[in-house]
């Protein structure tokens, strides 16, 4: 029953002072909505980087490849090695390491793509007919590559939907003849949207897929692929599916383990959310400023409040109010407050995450950032608010339970 009195003063008094009510309640209010629009910032990378991830094939893809340059005696340096992937890798690792649940090569290149006397320039991909079930990814028209074009060297392509778009203003391209690099290729299928990627340019939409063993004998490169991507049967072999890959690679090459290097996507998961959480706690200490702010603000406001109401706390007092009544109605009012402003800056971050995701959009033109408000982030925040306002409440509360009836009275 004093719990629902106390409400009922709280409410009384806030309304009574109308101006200071809504001043304070503003304070607060900008304080959660920082704090709730940087956890959206946080929250919109995360779902960004896991989008990114199941764009190129999922949580259990892992990957081998020769780079350019090798870091040696803390200095990089050219990759000298006589040794290079090879298709036989590929061949040796669906064969002998139990934990890959499929697996495939690929070449990149950039490449002039003519359709009907018009040029692009954009990215050829040479592959093998497991690039589908490696990457999840389905054409959407025609079909993908087939053993038998890998067999025969068939000079046929499938395009991506971008360049489905820009090139053939959304014809029918099954069957059409195109040039790449000067080489006539016959068009098979078109490939599923998958969304602009965040490098400029390298949209897996924006690419042309060949057999890999066309580019081989077309493009030169003899039997060397330029990368292996596998993925494991699930997310808890990739390590081990990876030490096999690796333990096969070593074999083939006569155990030189220094001239490739290695990728996962689990691995870069995690590095990925440690990052985030980072850059998410640091924006969230610089936002939460205007809250600690706002705290000041209310303590300031509720020490004004006992002094002008120390008559009425001594009456109270005379007629057997309890120090710890007093401090709880002071109390309650400034939580009150604090939960009315966390409210109110939910909904505001909310419309300032929004804000930013379009912002980052139009900044960036291809990249849609996602605004993502959490269930976590609203909790914090309301947290927050009753913390502030128990915190910077308390002391005001104090010094009005401490008033002795006979000062209160003799103040008036």
């Amino acid at each position: 029953m004093k719990i629902l009195e106390n409400l009922i003063s709280a409410f009384s008094v806030l309304r009574g002072s109308k101006l200071r009510t809504i001043l304070t309640l503003l304070g607060i209010t900008i304080g959660i909505a920082g704090v709730i629009a940087m956890m959206s910032f946080g929250a919109g990378a995360e779902k960004l980087m896991m989008a990114q991830i199941e764009n190129i094939g999922g949580p259990s893809m892992f990957g081998v490849y020769r780079p350019g340059y090798v870091r040696k005696n803390n200095r990089w340096q050219r990759n000298t090695s006589p040794h290079y992937l090879e298709m036989r890798d590929l061949n040796d690792i669906l064969a002998d390491c139990p934990s890959v649940e499929v697996a495939t090569v690929e070449r990149s290149h950039p490449i002039n793509f003519e359709v009907e006397g018009k040029h692009q320039q954009t990215y050829m991909r040479a592959t093998t007919n497991e690039y589908q079930a490696v990457r999840q990814w389905q054409t959407e028209y025609g079909r993908f590559l087939a053993d038998t074009d890998m067999d025969f060297w068939n000079k046929v392509c499938v395009i991506g939907a971008k360049v489905w778009k820009e090139q053939f203003k959304g014809q029918d391209p099954i069957g059409k003849e195109v040039g790449i690099n000067n080489r006539r290729f016959t068009v098979i299928g078109i490939m599923e949207s998958r969304g602009d990627g965040l490098e400029e340019g390298r949209s897996d939409d924006n690419m042309i897929f060949i057999p890999i063993t066309t580019a081989q004998t077309r493009f030169g490169g003899r039997n060397r692929v330029g990368a292996i991507m596998a993925r494991a049967k699930s997310i808890d072999l990739v390590d081990q599916a990876l030490k096999e890959v690796k333990t096969v690679i070593m074999r083939n090459h006569g155990g030189d383990e220094t001239f490739f290097r290695t990728w996962n996507a689990k691995k870069g998961i995690e590095g990925g959310r440690r990052v985030i959480f980072i850059m998410e706690m640091v924006l969230v200490v610089i936002a939460s400023v205007s809250l600690i702010v706002a705290g000041i603000g209310i303590l300031n406001i509720m020490l004004v409040s006992v002094t002008e109401r120390i008559p009425e706390i001594g009456l109270r007092k005379a007629v057997g109010a309890k120090s710890f009544d007093i401090r709880l109605q002071f109390l309650t009012e400034s939580v009150l407050l604090c939960l009315f402003g966390g409210l109110l800056g939910i909904a505001l971050g909310a419309v300032v995450g929004q804000g930013f995701a379009w912002a980052v959009g139009r900044l960036f033109g291809e990249i849609i950032w996602p605004a993502v408000i959490t269930l976590d982030a609203v909790l914090i925040s309301v947290a927050a608010g009753a913390m502030v306002g128990i915190f910077f409440g308390y002391y005001p509360a104090s010094q009005a339970a401490k008033l002795t009836p006979i000062d209160a009275i003799r103040h008036t």
